[in-house]
């Protein structure tokens, strides 16, 4: 399957969001863009998780600090609930 890339100033001019805090996301570690022709991409595949970060920072005022040790939280509990879930069916066998 091909992968589908999302050009960053596109975006930035649909959602309002600044290029800014997407390149600091990317500085950080949070997201990962691609350079094409000194211009930057989002795969699509990250495209929700971009959405969720932006709403922390600009609707809740979230710093990317914050951001960041949220991420970390969540994919913990993701991690923890695939455990449970494991758990469960080992007890229905």
């Amino acid at each position: 399957m091909e992968r589908r890339y999302i050009k960053i100033t596109e975006y930035c001019k649909q959602t309002n969001v600044e290029k800014k805090f997407i390149s600091e996301l990317n500085q950080e570690g949070i997201i990962q863009l691609k350079i094409r022709d000194d211009d930057d991409y989002l795969d699509e595949e990250f495209l929700a998780d971009l959405e969720m970060f932006s709403r922390w920072h600009y609707d809740l005022g979230i710093n990317l600090a914050g951001i960041d040790a949220m991420r970390h939280l969540l994919n913990r509990i993701e991690k923890l609930q695939e455990e449970i879930q494991s758990l469960k069916r080992l007890n229905q066998i």
